[in-house]
């Protein structure tokens, strides 16, 4: 019944945000890189944020309370995850480029336009492949002459989802979170594909070394 699985959900939700908002209470978190973001957003310039699935998680804990438009998809995993961003006081676009995509663009380029949201995608989208940027990241910043910024993080004590598509990352208690911005960068208007393949290849790349240089000696990347 309808009414049985909102309120599934609405526990669900509550349970997310309660050990989200534990485990970052027992550690200890420094964050790097955000003078950078900071002068943009005092400008009001607009942000889309990217980042690997698999660090999901902790993003959604740092960006809580502040209005950010996290892009997510329609499966009902998706729908969970929606639900424990907007615990978190986010406004979510739902949609990606199997269901609802081309709905989701242009509701994120109408924000992003109009309202200089900040937004925030799964820069390899809900299915993979895993560390590959997808076209629509490009597409949109390019269209919108947002500001695109790479976050990543590490965890000193984390558990590795290992049968997960991406090896999801889920940061445990009493332990070190690193968070870190990396720069701020531009897209040209209007790619070539050429221009575009080495937007990917460079976003890729970039989000990869911030992820290198949070993890913690001994812990897979």
């Amino acid at each position: 019944m309808a009414w049985l699985r909102r309120i599934k959900l609405f526990l669900v939700r509550k349970l997310a945000w309660l050990l989200i908002e534990a485990v970052v209470l027992c550690s200890k978190v420094t964050v790097s890189g955000r003078d950078a973001v900071l002068a943009l957003q005092r400008d009001r310039v607009p942000l889309i944020f990217i980042f690997w699935h698999r660090h999901i998680l902790f993003v959604i804990h740092q960006f809580r309370d502040c209005g950010a438009r996290p892009l997510i998809s329609l499966s009902s995993d998706g729908e969970l995850v929606a639900a424990v961003a907007g615990e978190f006081g986010m406004d979510p676009v739902r949609g990606s480029s199997s269901k609802g995509g081309a709905r989701a663009f242009l509701e994120l380029v109408r924000s992003v336009r109009q309202e200089r949201s900040q937004v925030l995608i799964t820069a390899d989208g809900p299915k993979g492949p895993p560390r590959r940027v997808k076209e629509g990241t490009v597409q949109l910043a390019a269209k919108t002459g947002a500001w695109v910024v790479p976050v990543s993080w590490g965890a000193s004590r984390v558990k590795i989802l290992e049968k997960s598509w991406d090896r999801f990352l889920v940061p445990l208690p009493f332990g070190h979170i690193r968070f870190a911005y990396g720069e701020p960068l531009r897209i040209m208007p209007d790619p070539g594909p050429a221009a575009l393949e080495c937007a990917l290849d460079g976003l890729s790349a970039r989000l990869d070394l911030l992820q290198r240089q949070v993890q913690f000696p001994g812990r897979e990347l």
